[in-house]
């Protein structure tokens, strides 16, 4: 008598994007990447620039070559989807301002919880000194600022609660970790902030991760990752030139 070996295939949420060493190679190299940051972080908080348009567009470069090696390299070798990725669909003009409320409600809820965790953790010269450097003066500055801002708030989310934490969530099936990884990860990415940065920021990627896999998708992530950044680089700008002595209450 035959017997018939049925093998159930993974779900699909148990898919790899991409191969394991994809995944090492992209995190050693952001982890590489922030070392060096570190290195040199002395320096440039020092700088007197006198234009941040260099800045700003070498930071766009960045953020698009780590998203090419993540779609190019990795996910679409797997025959996955940038729409799969991403989650979530817009058929509706409800369905866009459903996103954007869930984003504003979001952001929030984390502008609470990051000044909790700010206040617990203290000042931070290292992250004061860093944003002084990069935030925008006059207009084609801020432009170019808010420019970054939507590339980052897209590429960021894409990289990490996109591809990393399916990635994590592939390899160990515990969606825990899978945020905890992500995290982590995005924490570390932010090393010319000092430690007490990539604390409070490795807590706000996990929010994020949160909130991707609440919501199965990255759109109300996005959405408020770079309404965020658009809008503190701007803020913290004005009161910087405006009113310099009030810029410690946000570090």
């Amino acid at each position: 008598m035959a017997t018939t070996l049925i093998v159930t295939p993974p779900a699909d949420d148990r898919k790899l994007l991409a191969p394991v060493w994809h995944t090492v190679v992209l995190i050693l190299f952001v982890v590489s990447y922030s070392l060096i940051q570190v290195h040199f972080s002395a320096r440039t908080e020092t700088l007197q620039l006198r234009s941040r348009v260099p800045l700003y567009l070498f930071t766009i470069s960045f953020e698009l070559i780590l998203l090419a090696y993540v779609w190019f390299l990795g996910v679409r070798r797997s025959g996955t989807r940038f729409a799969d990725v991403i989650g979530g669909r817009w058929s509706s003009a409800a369905d866009v301002w459903r996103d954007i409320g869930v984003a504003f409600v979001f952001w929030l809820f984390v502008i609470v919880f990051l000044a909790i965790v700010g206040h617990a953790l203290g000042e931070n010269p290292h992250a004061k000194k860093a944003l002084l450097v990069m935030l925008p003066r006059g207009a084609l500055e801020i432009l170019l600022w808010i420019l970054l801002s939507f590339v980052a708030g897209f590429c960021e989310e894409f990289i990490f609660r996109g591809y990393l934490q399916k990635q994590f969530f592939a390899i160990t099936g515990i969606n825990g970790v899978a945020i905890a990884g992500q995290a982590l990860v995005f924490g570390v990415a932010h090393g010319y902030q000092g430690v007490k940065g990539m604390i409070s920021i490795t807590i706000y990627g996990a929010l994020f991760g949160i909130l991707a896999m609440m919501r199965k998708s990255l759109r109300p992530g996005m959405i408020q990752h770079a309404m965020q950044d658009s809008f503190a680089g701007i803020a913290l700008s004005l009161i910087a030139k405006y009113r310099p002595d009030q810029l410690a209450l946000f570090f």
